[in-house]
């Protein structure tokens, strides 16, 4: 296969492109890049610029390995289930188990709602309507529990 052939056919191939907001300390910008080729982003002041230049980014950074004779990594395919195993410590085990109770939902929910909070999406707790719950009552129904359970 010719370089040039070689260059088209990468080019087809389905990478992930990652995007991001970075901060700098002068204001956010948007950083593209390509999450199996080593080094190959760029960045735009905004999203659509950003992804748009990480393509010719991507061409150029496959062409300049082609040419080089190095190796061009192709695309993972990657399936999610949905479900992962996790171990940590009991101790931060019984402290967000115990957090989810004052929070009245279960260790599941309140953990997804963590880890999207902590990746910048921001998930609310599904209440029923006109159950408008304060910190003070979850409070309360989580002592009760744990007296319950001591008895």
């Amino acid at each position: 296969m010719s370089a040039k052939e070689s260059l088209k056919y990468y080019e087809k191939l389905p990478y992930h492109i990652i995007l991001e907001p970075w901060d700098d300390g002068r204001g956010v910008y948007w950083v593209a890049r390509v999450a199996e080729l080593p080094h190959c982003l760029i960045h735009g002041e905004t999203p659509e610029e950003a992804v748009r230049e990480i393509e010719e980014v991507k061409r150029e950074w496959i062409k300049s390995n082609l040419e080089r004779g190095l190796k061009i990594p192709e695309p993972v395919s990657r399936k999610y289930s949905g479900q992962i195993s996790l171990r940590i410590p009991p101790s931060l085990h019984k402290l967000l188990a115990d957090i989810a109770a004052v929070e009245d939902v279960s260790l599941n929910q309140f953990m997804t709602m963590a880890l999207a909070r902590a990746a910048g999406f921001h998930l609310e707790t599904a209440q029923p309507q006109g159950d408008k719950v304060t910190v003070a009552e979850r409070k309360a129904r989580y002592s009760a529990r744990v007296k319950s359970k001591k008895k």
